[in-house]
């Protein structure tokens, strides 16, 4: 079995991994791709079509594309039919009669609209399953149950219920169903995203990425655990996705790391994190920060902005940890003879087709446009020159005919697979908006919210703690933006009523939310990357968390000094990221017990406090800090020249030792 078919094996089996990629798809299912896709954008570009029938169309045709992408076998394609219809009748109906639904507060046509709503439930669910898996229609059908059986909960926890006909209006029509705010921001700012990353892949950025990863990580110390590290935080910029990004990317980092000297489950767990990590690395987060954004009312610069502090933070301790782990298990540099030409790596049309599209969206966020009229422009730049790419090549191509043919089908199969990870993202966004409309409706996140500010008001930690839980928790049961978005909606206002910023709440879940990837038991990224490592689950999960220990402590830094989220003068951000650099580097030294050599317990365990009082914020402990670090230093520095002045005595009675043997 090669390695690009157990990636995509793990991808399929995992119930969190977008849909798999069809080698041979049908036409006709091609031109329904290559039609919603450009639906999408011409919704963005018109600004023609009402929020309402936009958030309708899109909600129905993700799940005909579902049905389509992933049929039932022959026996039960009724079944499959029969779902399409449902999607169709519920969507046509909500698209035409769009501007009473808006203006009414309960049903229009009773008997119609319950039949509709129960329908399109049911066809909800089975699109969740296919696309999800049975875990994410339990975890909305426990929802659902709370719901119904709320009169019947003792203590806090209860609530009045909420009947028949409330929950399907609510499904059907109300302003938080299945075309609510979420869905929303699904059909509006995330496809684009999603249609944008694609280009980017047909275009061949992500080898481009590749390639430029080799050339700078390559020729370190374990330079194939760099190359995995940069190479994935790149591409996990664009698709936002862990799961996917492990699928994607390693299938090329996994295998060059084992034959490099990585052992299985090192290497699934360099590449799992470094995946994890570049669903928080700017300029292009995951779809989950979009979310964020639209949720705050914020524009996505300043989402960005906050965010790059800390994921720098998490970067550098992720790659200075790939090189301790390198050292002390004595891997060396990837040959000369694998790295790309820099000719290649930084061929003028490799580069042009990264970088101008993602320099054209980066500028109109900055010059402060709309998400989507930036992504728009992206996304014609990006294909603009795809084709003048395919154009160039014409003469070696042999002619027009066959250039012309070779774009349609690059169009063709980015259609394919965006149209896949947009009704993928869609199920996930909708289930994720049922959640949230029955948290809402029942009033369990007003009753999470005073448990939280309960704790919290006798001790801050302690509701960070249950917060992280509750995040990690979802996490695990669910994708990202999904998971980031109903916890959002339960513990964003209590973190917010406790007194933290609200972009500093939404961080710290959304980071967490990122986490539950890696976090055992679930642990979808580890899953993935031990599908090709063919590792195992446990070791390759604690070796994640070890490298990944500063994550976990990162968002609690920022909560406690927001500096680090670029809030404040310009001099604290630097002595904070200074000083959480520092701290990041002595934890990883302290949790991989290896600096150069081999570093005694007590040696670790005064790095640790030296990291700790470097991390938490405040000028005694930072001081406190810096003069561990520069007695630790100091000593290390004579411990060498002491090794240093040795080494001639040594060889010496080495070649004593070797002329007597001789004689």
């Amino acid at each position: 079995m090669t390695e690009t078919t157990r990636a995509e094996n793990a991808s399929s089996e995992e119930p969190h991994a977008p849909m798999p990629r069809a080698h041979m798809t049908p036409r006709y299912l091609l031109l329904i791709a290559v039609a919603w896709v450009v639906f999408h954008l011409i919704a963005a570009g018109s600004g023609m079509i009402g929020s309402h029938v936009l958030r309708s169309v899109h909600l129905c045709g993700a799940i005909v594309l579902t049905v389509l992408f992933q049929p039932l076998r022959p026996a039960l394609r009724a079944a499959d039919w029969a779902v399409i219809a449902t999607a169709v009748s519920a969507g046509s109906y909500l698209v035409v009669h769009s501007d009473a639904i808006l203006m009414s507060n309960w049903f229009l046509n009773p008997s119609v609209e319950r039949a509709l709503s129960g329908a399109l439930f049911l066809a909800l669910m089975e699109c969740i399953r296919r696309a999800l898996g049975w875990v994410f229609v339990g975890l909305v059908l426990a929802f659902l149950a709370y719901a119904i059986f709320g009169p019947y909960i003792p203590g806090v926890l209860g609530h009045r219920g909420l009947t028949a006909d409330r929950l399907l209006f609510s499904f059907f029509l109300g302003a938080q169903g299945v075309t609510g705010m979420l869905v929303g921001i699904s059909a509006s700012v995330v496809a684009l995203f999603l249609i944008f990353g694609e280009l980017l892949n047909t275009s061949g950025a992500g080898q481009t990425f590749l390639n430029i990863a080799l050339r700078i990580g390559g020729r370190l110390r374990g330079g194939a655990g760099m190359v995995a590290v940069i190479g994935s935080a790149f591409m996990g910029m664009i698709n936002g996705s862990a799961v996917a990004n492990v699928a994607s990317t390693g299938v090329l980092t996994i295998p060059l790391m084992r034959r490099l000297g990585f052992s299985r489950n090192l290497s699934g767990a360099i590449e799992s994190v470094a995946s994890t990590g570049g669903q928080f690395m700017p300029p292009i987060m995951g779809p989950g920060a979009f979310l964020m954004a639209e949720l705050l009312g914020i524009s996505y610069l300043d989402v960005a902005a906050a965010a790059l502090i800390p994921s720098t933070l998490f970067y550098i301790g992720l790659l200075f940890a790939v090189w301790l782990f390198a050292g002390k298990k004595g891997l060396q540099p990837i040959p000369v003879e694998m790295i790309p030409s820099r000719r290649i790596a930084y061929a003028p049309k490799a580069v042009l087709v990264l970088i101008v599209p993602i320099g054209v969206l980066v500028g109109l966020v900055i010059a402060r446009f709309t998400v989507q009229y930036a992504v728009l422009w992206a996304i014609v730049i990006a294909l603009l020159l795809f084709v003048a790419a395919q154009l160039s090549t014409v003469h070696e191509k042999g002619g027009g005919r066959l250039v012309v043919a070779t774009i349609g089908r690059g169009i063709g199969k980015m259609s394919d697979q965006a149209a896949r990870n947009v009704a993928y993202v869609g199920m996930i966004i909708a289930a994720a908006q049922l959640i949230v409309a029955i948290i809402n409706l029942t009033g369990l996140g007003v009753t999470l919210s005073q448990i939280i500010v309960t704790l919290g008001q006798d001790m801050l930690v302690l509701s960070l703690i249950l917060t992280m839980m509750v995040a990690i928790l979802l996490g695990m049961g669910m994708p990202t933006p999904a998971a980031y978005a109903v916890a959002a909606a339960v513990l964003g206002p209590p973190l917010g009523r406790l007194g933290l910023e609200l972009l500093e709440a939404h961080l710290f879940i959304y980071y967490f939310a990122c986490l539950a990837a890696i976090t055992p038991p679930v642990a979808a990224a580890v899953f993935a990357a031990t599908a090709i490592s063919r590792g195992q689950v446990l070791p390759t999960a604690g070796f994640a968390i070890l490298l990944s220990l500063s994550l976990y402590l990162v968002p609690y830094l920022f909560v406690q000094n927001p500096v680090l989220l670029m809030q404040g003068a310009a001099a604290n951000t630097v002595v904070a990221f200074v000083t959480g650099a520092i701290g990041v580097g002595l934890l990883t030294v302290s949790t991989v017990g290896y600096f150069e050599t081999p570093i005694s317990l007590a040696v670790r365990g005064v790095c640790f406090v030296a990291a700790m009082a470097l991390l938490i914020p405040g000028a005694l402990t930072d001081l406190a800090g810096f003069v561990i670090f520069a007695a630790l230093l100091i000593l290390h520095v004579r411990s060498r020249q002491s090794a240093t002045s040795d080494a001639p005595v040594t060889k010496i009675a080495e070649r004593s030792s070797g002329s007597v043997r001789r004689d």
